[in-house]
């Protein structure tokens, strides 16, 4: 299914910024994302990520971050300071712009009525350090070559849009169902394919929400935040076996 549902505060907000920015001719400035998690820690979840060979001389300094994605990555349903990289970006310190939009795929158009390639301009604005983009479940059930060529050719523009950005690619995210569809894999093997081709990495997060219904919205479709804090963890934990961030 596609889920299509309306956009958070925190995009629109930014999307609103960097067009203002595009129309003027000016860059647009990063946003920080603030501190705003105090609890203890938490056992990181089981996820059996992997990750794509990076070189040794990976950097691992990351000045500005951009992230785009859908619902998921935006934290629909709940405050922006929970979104899953506004989290990253308290705890690994960086500075993250979150362009994720409910309802958006590479194919899929969703509230802000683009698929990802019409974020690409923003992203040429920004030109971030590190470009986190995730596969969706919103391009679900269509035609796989469909999903494959809108893949490919978004990451090659978002590639030459931002020459400077090292490309990281996380896999799709279902729900808390042990039994995932097959429409996972063909989400997240076409953004394999293509960000590896551009020389980007990409990282199997696995399935960090399986098992835990209650880390689920009554949608049993969205994070909690308590969710998101558990797909933080395991974004942060594989970006660090990867080289990416310290």
């Amino acid at each position: 299914m596609i889920f299509r549902r309306r956009a958070t505060a925190l995009s629109f907000a930014v999307l609103s910024a960097v067009a203002a920015a595009i129309l003027s001719g000016c860059t647009a400035e990063p946003v920080t994302a603030t501190p705003t998690f105090a609890g203890p820690p938490l056992a990181a979840p089981a996820r059996g990520a992997t990750a794509s060979p990076v070189s040794s001389s990976a950097q691992t300094a990351t000045e500005h971050v951009v992230t785009l994605g859908d619902s998921i990555m935006s934290g629909f349903g709940l405050s922006p300071r929970d979104a899953w990289p506004s989290l990253l970006a308290e705890r690994a310190r960086i500075s993250v712009t979150n362009l994720a939009c409910p309802g958006m795929g590479f194919v899929v158009q969703g509230d802000c009525g683009t698929p990802y390639s019409g974020l690409i301009p923003a992203i040429a604005a920004l030109q971030p350090d590190l470009l986190i983009v995730q596969s969706s479940s919103n391009d679900f059930w269509l035609d796989s070559d469909e999903i494959s060529d809108d893949t490919v050719d978004t990451i090659e523009t978002l590639h030459a849009a931002a020459p400077a950005a090292r490309i990281i690619a996380l896999s799709t995210i279902w729900n808390d169902d042990p039994e995932v569809p097959d429409d996972t894999a063909v989400t997240s093997e076409a953004l394999r394919d293509a960000v590896e081709s551009v020389g980007g990495v990409y990282i199997d997060l696995g399935q960090p929400l399986a098992g835990h219904p209650d880390w689920l919205q009554p949608d049993d479709v969205h994070p909690t935040a308590r969710g998101q804090r558990a797909i933080e963890q395991t974004v942060m934990s594989a970006l660090q076996d990867a080289g990416v961030l310290p």
